[in-house]
């Protein structure tokens, strides 16, 4: 028996609907009510943990999304199993976002925009994929996916992780000890982490000094990755050449925000990539059954790591 457990009216919507299409009837049930008593799995955007500790046989808490940081996976320590969602759509679509993004910059569209405004004619260089160096960070399984399809299109491609990976075409780099290595050859700079208390405000000047000037950076980890304040300066200061922004510390962005005007940063409503309804759903149906089974569960977190 799935629950659903989220404090925002929206999503709770959402979920409803989408249980309603995917789901057998008697599959899931609302919080508080008298199945909720039964519920081995709660279906999670912002939970009530206070409500949901009080549910007996709760095994497992499953995020609707890819992302965890809207837990509290300090208070859930090792009471519940914390899965999250990965669907192959989902990384097709990041990778969809993500090639639009590297072209935007690799075939001067930034460039080409602003000189349309000043009705400008003037060519600039046309570069081949192999003379792009892209730079991900985060190579789990969506950074991983990424990196490796970028390689195969032949651009100069390396990857930054917490521990070391192994992919193909991708020079992969770990720990604090490489980033600065890999950050000096990243010209086009993705960021894929998954938020954690360690990597809040890594988007930094500190960070943009070690990039090669005149480098790209586009977000779509998370916005509480990002100093906002120190983006603008090395947007001003010509360090960064651009900022494709996907993810905002607080969303919907604001109307008065900086970012909506400045002439550098290119701003997408939290749209690069989304797991379908089916996918989200089946995926939570599954690891409902496993953890009932006493099955290993798909896209379990380390609640330890946060990811």
């Amino acid at each position: 028996m799935i629950v659903i457990a989220t404090t925002v009216p929206k999503v709770q919507k959402w979920l409803e609907d989408a249980l309603a299409e995917y789901a057998p009837q008697e599959a899931y049930c609302l919080a508080h009510s008298e199945q909720a008593q039964q519920a081995t799995t709660a279906i999670s955007w912002f939970p009530d943990l206070d409500y949901l500790e009080t549910l007996p046989n709760l095994k497992l808490i499953h995020s609707m999304a890819a992302g965890v940081e809207h837990l509290n996976l300090k208070r859930i320590g090792d009471r519940y199993a914390v899965c999250r969602v990965v669907d192959e759509s989902h990384q097709k679509g990041m990778y969809d976002y993500l090639q639009w993004c590297v072209l935007y910059y690799q075939r001067f569209f930034d460039v080409l925009i602003a000189q349309q405004l000043q009705q400008r004619w003037k060519q600039p260089p046309q570069k081949t994929s192999a003379d792009v160096k892209i730079g991900i960070m985060g190579l789990g399984q969506m950074g991983g996916y990424i990196a490796e399809k970028f390689a195969k299109l032949g651009y100069q491609v390396s990857g930054w992780s917490r521990s070391l990976k192994q992919i193909e075409g991708v020079t992969c780099f770990a720990g604090d000890a490489q980033r600065q290595d890999f950050l000096a050859q990243s010209e086009i700079l993705i960021n894929l982490l998954p938020l954690t208390e360690d990597n809040v405000g890594l988007l930094n000047t500190e960070l943009f000094q070690q990039l090669p000037k005149g480098a790209c950076i586009i977000n779509c980890g998370r916005g509480q990755h990002l100093n906002e304040q120190d983006l603008i300066a090395a947007l001003d200061s010509e360090q960064l050449r651009g900022a494709i922004l996907d993810v905002f510390a607080k969303e919907p962005l604001a109307q008065d925000h900086v970012f909506w005007q400045h002439p550098k940063v290119l701003v997408t409503p939290h749209v690069a990539s989304h797991a379908p309804w089916s996918a989200v759903i089946g995926q939570i149906l599954e690891n409902d059954h496993r953890v009932q089974q006493g099955l290993a569960l798909v896209n379990e977190v380390n609640v330890m790591k946060g990811y």
